[in-house]
């Protein structure tokens, strides 16, 4: 066996602040809505204040104690897991593995990542997010375009496409189905599962649809087919199956229904055992973490619990491993 060729893996998550203190969310936020202004017209004194509001909101949040999101810590223990596992499939190969973690909106930025790792052998950049729209894989095959020579972009791939994954389908029922068990059952009790998805926008503000990206018929799709493949599944304990989009409600018209919507429909029906899954997300964070205290607060009498997403499982680590592994393969076919 010759000289491994080296492959550094980035994985790209948007990024949170760790801490709930003011200036580093006012930069996470200001990082997400310089990106957003890309692809839709956000004033900068617009952009300022909505970072104002929402640094302010998470310090005085109830019960914070200081703390910030999970997300970037998760990600972190994601690419420990995954070099784990890429190290013993490459282990008897001349492919060697360095897996980094980076964020579009907090440090260490992906820019930074890809910069440093440009003269490995080769590239594989990760989008984790099961998402595709302009302002994920967007930014990173932008970024790739505008930066990397010809004979560059031979060296470099970019994994996103997740949503239409049935192997990833396979792994979310796993997983789920794994949570399940763990809560005790209580017979005839009337049990709902909210599945929860990242909002798009569905048209601007003058009614007019999106002039970018914004993954809408992917997050409809991804979303319907998880939701079918738990309803169809022979372990299924739920009466009814839900999909709510968790909106910004800036810009224009958003994706529906709503979870707020979904909220004050289940209050309504009285539904005793509500669990939620943030199918939409590979990593908990300010999106996901807060959900189920929100619904319980407004449906008082529900037995509300929260499902982790897949965070840093092994089982998620194994399939990113052997996604990876097989793109390596046939990247270092064309150097």
């Amino acid at each position: 066996m010759g000289e491994k060729k080296t492959i550094a893996v980035v994985l790209v998550a948007h990024g949170e602040a760790e801490t709930s203190g003011f200036l580093e969310n006012y930069r996470v936020s200001r990082h997400t809505l310089e990106h957003a202004a890309r692809v839709m017209p956000i004033a900068k004194p617009l952009q300022t204040l909505i970072s104002l509001s929402s640094s302010l909101k998470k310090k005085i949040r109830p019960g914070n104690s200081g703390k910030g999101s999970p997300q970037n810590g998760i990600t972190r223990k994601q690419a420990e897991v995954l070099q784990n596992h890429l190290d013993v499939l490459s282990d008897e190969t001349d492919l060697a593995f360095r897996v980094i973690a980076a964020f579009s909106a907090s440090p260490p930025f992906m820019e930074n990542i890809i910069e440093e790792t440009r003269a490995f052998d080769g590239q594989i950049l990760v989008n984790m997010s099961p998402m595709d729209n302009s302002l994920t894989c967007g930014l990173l095959c932008g970024y790739i375009a505008d930066t990397y020579t010809g004979p560059e972009l031979t060296k470099v791939k970019v994994i996103s496409g997740f949503w239409r994954d049935e192997n990833l389908y396979a792994l979310y029922l796993s997983h789920l189905f794994e949570q399940i068990a763990m809560r005790p059952v209580v017979e005839h009790e009337n049990r709902v599962l909210l599945l929860l998805f990242h909002g798009t926008l569905v048209a601007d503000a003058k009614g007019r649809p999106p002039a970018f990206r914004t993954g809408h018929e992917e997050v409809v799709v991804f979303s319907e087919s998880i939701r079918s493949a738990v309803v169809k599944d022979v372990r299924n304990p739920y009466s009814e199956v839900l999909v709510a989009y968790l909106n910004h409600e800036v810009g224009g018209e958003w994706t529906k229904p709503s979870f707020e919507q979904v909220c004050r429909q289940l209050r309504q029906s009285g539904a005793r055992r509500i669990d939620l899954f943030a199918g939409g997300y590979f990593a908990d964070g300010n999106e996901t973490i807060y959900r189920a205290g929100e619904l319980a607060a407004l449906a008082e009498t529900a037995n509300v619990v929260s499902f982790p997403c897949v965070n840093a499982l092994p089982a998620f680590g194994r399939y990113l491993a052997h996604k990876i592994f097989n793109t390596a393969e046939q990247l270092v076919t064309l150097m």
